[in-house]
C-alpha cells in the first residue's frame, strides 16, 4: 500500500521524524512458496521522498534561481497535474527566464526538480513586526536594540 503526504516542520524536526519513519518495521502475512503454509513476517517500511517544496528567494533574482537549478519545461508532469497543484499552492504558470552566467554552482545530480509555478510576494512598506511601526530607511531595528546600518 502506498500513503502520500506531504510534510512541513522545522528541518531537524523533520530530520528526526524521518529517521523514525526509516526504522519501523511491520508484520506481513505472506504465504511461503516453498512449504505452501502462511507466515507472519517482519518488513520494513519504505519512506520515498516524493516531496513539495517553496523556495522563497528575490523576485530580482528570478533568472539566476532558474539557471542554478537548470530548470526546464517539465514533461514529467501533466499539465493537468501542473495546473491542479498552482491551483491549490495559489501560484500562476512559470514565465520564461535568460540563462545568465552566475559563480552560483547547486549540485543537483540524481535530484528532478518538477517546476509547479510561481507565486509573486505582496510588496509595500516593512513594517516591524513587535511596534507595527513602518521600519527606518537604512536602519535594522528590533524591540530593544537600534542600529543606524549607515554608521
Amino acid at each position: 500500500m502506498h500513503f502520500y503526504f506531504i510534510t512541513r516542520g522545522v528541518n531537524q524536526q523533520v530530520s528526526l521524524w524521518k529517521k523514525f519513519m526509516e526504522t519501523q518495521m511491520w508484520k506481513w502475512l505472506r504465504k511461503n512458496k516453498k512449504t505452501g503454509k502462511e507466515e507472519l513476517c517482519q518488513v520494513q517500511g519504505a519512506l520515498r521522498p516524493v516531496q513539495l517544496w517553496e523556495y522563497v528567494f528575490p523576485e530580482e533574482s528570478y533568472d539566476e534561481v532558474m539557471t542554478c537549478l537548470n530548470i526546464q519545461k517539465d514533461v514529467a508532469l501533466s499539465k493537468t497535474k501542473q495546473a491542479i497543484l498552482r491551483k491549490a499552492l495559489g501560484a500562476s504558470k512559470m514565465k520564461s527566464y535568460d540563462q545568465i552566467n552566475t559563480h552560483r554552482f547547486i549540485e543537483h545530480r540524481g535530484v528532478s526538480i518538477h517546476p509547479i509555478g510561481i507565486k509573486k510576494d505582496k510588496r509595500g512598506e516593512m513594517f516591524d513586526p513587535v511596534t507595527k511601526r513602518p521600519t527606518f530607511k537604512n536602519s535594522y531595528k528590533t524591540k530593544h536594540l537600534y542600529i543606524r546600518l549607515t554608521e
